[in-house]
């Protein structure tokens, strides 16, 4: 999602609020990772663009609505994540010999926009849940027939003997700290 920013460059000290809803598309075709096929919905942006000397800076927050599967049933429960953001968009024309090059935060097209796709792809991504439940009781699927185990009682009992591959296991003698 690229934005203008012709009325910031060279010029440290101005601002410009960018609050608005983003459809999932203006972040190009690269994948989502975990959060592929998930998204529901628009991308809330709402963040402030300060113009800097060493480039742009943006601050703020960004924000989406998933349908992730419990981590123990699978049944697919309503997320939303918001992530706070603060990136600076190096000007080129201000990089030093031996800056490190950060690919995705630097102003393009001549100096005039920032393209803010790798920001909201970071941001929104390392903020997901690790593990989504539907409840924190959910009994999850039955390993044998693999019934929802919240909707019906299939029968089916988990063994009390251990697995005999890990049998070995229970004879170690670790410390108890």
């Amino acid at each position: 999602m690229r934005v203008t920013v012709t009325e910031l460059v060279d010029n440290p000290g101005a601002t410009r609020a960018l609050s608005r809803a983003a459809a999932v598309e203006e972040f190009g075709e690269e994948a989502w990772g975990p959060a592929e096929g998930a998204l529901r919905g628009d991308i809330q942006l709402a963040l402030d663009l300060d113009a800097v000397v060493e480039g742009i800076l943006v601050r703020g927050s960004v924000g989406v609505d998933l349908e992730l599967p419990c981590g123990r049933c699978l049944t697919p429960q309503p997320v939303h994540v918001d992530s706070d953001v603060a990136e600076l968009f190096v000007d080129p024309a201000k990089r030093e010999d031996d800056d490190e090059e950060d690919p995705g935060y630097e102003l393009i097209d001549d100096r005039t926009a920032i393209d803010l796709t790798t920001m909201v792809r970071d941001a929104l991504l390392v903020d997901l849940p690790v593990r989504v439940l539907c409840r924190e009781d959910c009994k999850g699927l039955c390993e044998v027939c693999g019934t929802d185990r919240n909707r019906h009682d299939c029968g089916h009992r988990p063994d009390a003997a251990p697995d005999p591959r890990w049998a070995k296991l229970a004879d170690l003698d670790l410390p108890s700290e």
